[in-house]
């Protein structure tokens, strides 16, 4: 065999060292991704297929024969692979079970055997050494087109089919490898099927060389659309080969340089000093190109662990909500060069979900996606990452009618919002939160490397701010302890000092009591004694006169004991309030001539004033609040030495008014203030009235109060009177 060296042998070798390439690249993703390992099987026997050409045109008339039909046979094993390949690309699900897939490969065993034990497909070949060799076909070689022209013929319209179901990223790769694959396919089928058969070899080699243009188009939508996951992998051979060729550059020109500048040194000590420096700068040129892909391509390169490692690292060190989300969020911008980051957390007292941090989206566009109950259910049944071009997928393969038009509106949101990937948080299986990333300001879409990191980030996050969060609730719990601690002594202390005051009303309700019952009584033993001795006996006048004190005080105690059986009727909520209809003018009028007598004796006026329109009706216990009435009148009158007491009776909206106003000593605010009190008096009642108890006021407010009512006084001060109001429901 005499390899021929000429322009088409170098296009032959260029085109096996760029699908070579290319397989490297597809098998160092391939692990575990079935469209890679498909894609490099058809790759595989397109190398096959090339190198066959270059063999059979430098072979000999012993073997070229053989070369022939091996070229013809690896062409079968590519209208195969790719054919399968179609049924698998680009979702990644093989949807042939093993009979279909079987039936695929059978024509390929009949094709071999023909091909290489009959005449039928290929009868003989013709050394040309000037030209092209020339190939004399079989009767069955057109059966062979058909075979290949049938193939690719389903796997194209395989390809059109997903095309049309698909969008997004996925129908963008579906338009470049269909264009790449149908120029190749169409070249080849035309110069290496079409024309031998017409005796014409002059382009038989044109089909190998033209799947450079597929090879072209399949490296766009790798550069531009993430196809096969790779584009991570051609970036970095792209920087590291730059970088060598730097370094090589430098290491060579210093050789010539110290060559020059010292001649008496040996060739092994300037070639020792170029490798050391080409050693030593590698890494400073590496990371220069780095940093140029980044800034002016935003294209960087990460190891994840390490990402993680440190982002671990960081997290671990505070337990503040805020700054995790602030720290994740850098760190996702930082690494992925992206230009919107937003992170969701559930809060469960208002049960709604609230941005934590946010970079580049607007608010309301954070908050609208999580309004989503579909997005939030999928989330917790998935328990993984979403992909804005997954739905796509979810789109098609779902049979429910309810379930697409939720999917499509989610989908529609996405897109509307920008957003590319939905990473939940989930704490014991339950979702609390969720990170939402836009697209990256290159462009470009997330690589697997990019999902990994995001998977483990997830995690990380997760636990982060759990913790966070269990700490926020520690802190809360312990300040609300404190809280309700110094709310307990607060307590404890309004309750001691309510006791001190219930010890201090009890003694001064003892003191009162005691010093009200010893004043009358004292007064009956003495006057009863005298009687009871004869002392009056001569004197019918005077007798009468005692026992008229007798009869006042015995009054006067009844009156007491009355007072203190109401206060304590009322504090233990015995008192019956007996309701009926009754005329309140007539009541007030009676009361204030019932107490005429009293005013008379102190020469003042008591002027009850007639309302000017009628009064209606009222529903009131009538017994007792006379009994308020005639306490209000008679406080008047005492507390009044000259002057007038004037009684008013006004209608208001949905009330009576009952307006007792006099002349007299007038109250301070202190004194208006505890007047309605138990055992509250002003300080002209302990002057000049030191009979009474300080029930009275207590208790006819109680009593109005039962009734719906209200009792208030009013005073411009000392000396300037007082006014006393009752307001009735009417």
């Amino acid at each position: 065999m005499n390899l021929i060296f000429d322009y088409i042998s170098i296009l032959l070798l260029f085109t096996v060292f760029l699908n070579s390439v290319m397989l490297f690249l597809i098998g160092s993703r391939a692990k575990g991704n079935i469209n890679n390992t498909s894609y490099g099987v058809v790759v595989f026997f397109v190398i096959l297929w090339t190198v066959c050409m270059i063999v059979y045109r430098g072979a000999t008339e012993d073997s070229v024969l053989f070369w022939s039909r091996i070229l013809y046979i690896s062409a079968t094993m590519i209208s195969s692979s790719f054919l399968l390949f179609t049924y698998i690309f680009p979702f990644g699900i093989f949807k042939l079970d093993k009979i279909k897939t079987a039936l695929i490969f059978a024509p390929n065993i009949i094709l071999i055997f023909l091909i290489l034990f009959s005449n039928e497909i290929i009868e003989s070949v013709t050394v040309n050494y000037s030209e092209e060799n020339t190939i004399i076909f079989g009767s069955l070689y057109l059966a062979y087109i058909c075979y290949i022209l049938i193939y690719f013929f389903l796997g194209f319209w395989n390809l059109f089919n997903s095309y049309r179901k698909s969008s997004g990223l996925y129908r963008a790769q579906l338009r470049y490898v269909f264009i790449g694959f149908f120029i190749s396919a169409n070249i080849a089928f035309i110069t290496n099927l079409l024309m031998p058969w017409m005796e014409n070899t002059s382009l038989n080699w044109a089909g190998q060389v033209s799947t450079m243009l597929w090879v072209g188009f399949t490296t766009y939508a790798i550069l531009r659309y993430r196809l096969m996951d790779i584009r991570l992998a051609l970036g970095r051979g792209i920087i590291y080969f730059a970088s060598f060729l730097l370094v090589i550059l430098v290491g060579t020109s210093s050789f010539i340089v110290v060559e020059n500048l010292f001649p008496e040194l040996s060739q092994k000590i300037a070639v020792s000093f170029s490798v050391a420096i080409g050693v030593a700068l590698f890494k400073e040129v590496f990371d220069f190109f780095q940093r140029i892909g980044a800034r002016y391509f935003y294209y960087t390169f990460y190891n994840y662990e390490k990402v993680l490692s440190k982002l671990g690292k960081n997290l671990t060190r505070f337990l503040d909500i805020d700054r995790l989300a602030s720290i994740i969020t850098h760190t996702l911008s930082k690494t992925m060069k992206l230009d919107r980051v937003v992170i969701l957390i559930r809060d469960e007292k208002r049960k709604k979900y609230v941005i934590q941090k946010n970079v580049g989206f607007k608010e309301e566009n954070g908050i609208s996606l999580v309004k989503d109950n579909f997005l939030t259910n999928y989330l917790e049944k998935k328990q993984g990452i979403l992909i804005y071009e997954e739905l796509s997928l979810l789109l098609r393969d779902s049979q429910d009618e309810e379930e697409r038009k939720k999917i499509k509106k989610l989908q529609e949101n996405m897109h509307h919002i920008e957003a590319e990937l939905c990473l939940p948080l989930f704490a014991e299986d339950k979702m609390f939160g969720m990170i939402v990333l836009g697209s990256k300001i290159s462009g470009d879409p997330y690589f697997e490397q990019d999902i990994n990191l995001l998977g483990g980030l997830t995690s990380q996050a997760s636990v982060a701010f759990k913790n966070a969060m269990l700490y926020s609730e520690v802190q809360d719990l312990s300040e609300n302890l404190e809280k309700k601690v110094d709310e307990q002594v607060k307590e404890l202390k309004k309750a001691y000092e309510k006791l001190q005051r219930i010890d201090k009303t009890k003694t001064e309700f003892m003191s009162i009591v005691s010093h009200q019952l010893r004043t009358p009584l004292s007064i009956i033993k003495g006057h009863l004694s005298m009687i009871k001795e004869g002392v009056y006996d001569d004197d019918p006048e005077k007798r009468d006169s005692v026992l008229e004190n007798v009869y006042e005080a015995n009054e006067r105690l009844i009156a007491l004991v009355n007072d203190v059986l109401n206060v304590s009727r009322i504090q233990a909520g015995r008192v019956e309030i007996n309701k009926e209809e009754a005329d309140i003018e007539d009541i007030v009028r009676k009361t204030a001539e019932r107490m005429r007598p009293s005013s008379d004796e102190k020469k003042i006026d008591l002027v009850f004033h007639e309302p000017e329109t009628e009064t209606p009706k009222v529903q009131i216990d009538i017994s007792k609040t006379e009994n308020v009435l005639l306490n209000l009148i008679d406080n008047a009158i005492k507390y009044t030495n000259e002057g007038s007491v004037e009684v008013f009776l006004e209608k208001e909206e949905s009330a009576i008014v009952v307006k007792i106003e006099d002349s007299g000593e007038g109250m301070s605010e202190e004194e208006l203030k505890k007047l309605f009190e138990t055992f509250s008096r002003g300080d002209a009642g302990k002057k000049n009235w030191i009979q009474g108890t300080g029930l009275g006021l207590y208790i006819a407010r109680q009593f109005i109060e039962m009734q719906g009512g209200k009792v208030w006084a009013q005073s411009k001060g000392k000396g300037k009177g007082s006014q006393f109001f009752v307001k009735i429901p009417a």
